[in-house]
């Protein structure tokens, strides 16, 4: 499946295996969710799961998504928080979903839109992955 618009729509995706909430924290330099899947657990078992991501900001893409950590995890928010910067800690809480990030041609427009050429070509050039939707982003102080 893809995330199919910028506007916050989430597939809607069973959870499989897990219960409750998974938290993956600490201040280090990859937040990529495959990190979970080195522990013995499936992304299978991962989409359509809540997790919390601790990390620190890289970029931010107007009120709409974010990336953190050294691999960009993409975070699509809820509500950006204010005066949010490149650098800041954050906690990301959202459901798990999995595909190409910007796969439709309205989503990379708005991408372009949003950024420099440079930076929508990598995020839109990068392998499906596992990212966040629905994030609710707290600064760590």
């Amino acid at each position: 499946m893809t995330y199919r618009t910028l506007t916050h729509r989430a597939p809607i995706l069973a959870a499989a295996g897990l219960t409750g909430a998974l938290l993956l924290t600490g201040c280090q330099d990859e937040t990529r969710l495959t990190q979970l899947d080195q522990s013995g657990v499936s992304n299978e078992e991962l989409v359509g799961e809540e997790i919390t991501l601790t990390n620190d900001v890289e970029g931010i893409y107007g009120e709409e998504f974010l990336t953190m950590g050294d691999e960009q995890t993409v975070v699509f928010v809820t509500e950006m928080p204010a005066d949010l910067r490149p650098g800041d800690e954050v906690e990301a809480t959202g459901t798990v979903a999995s595909g190409d990030l910007f796969s439709e041609p309205g989503d990379r427009e708005r991408l372009y839109q949003l950024t420099d050429a440079q930076t929508a070509n990598y995020l839109v050039n990068r392998e499906p992955e596992l990212y966040l939707t629905e994030a609710t982003v707290t600064v760590v102080e």
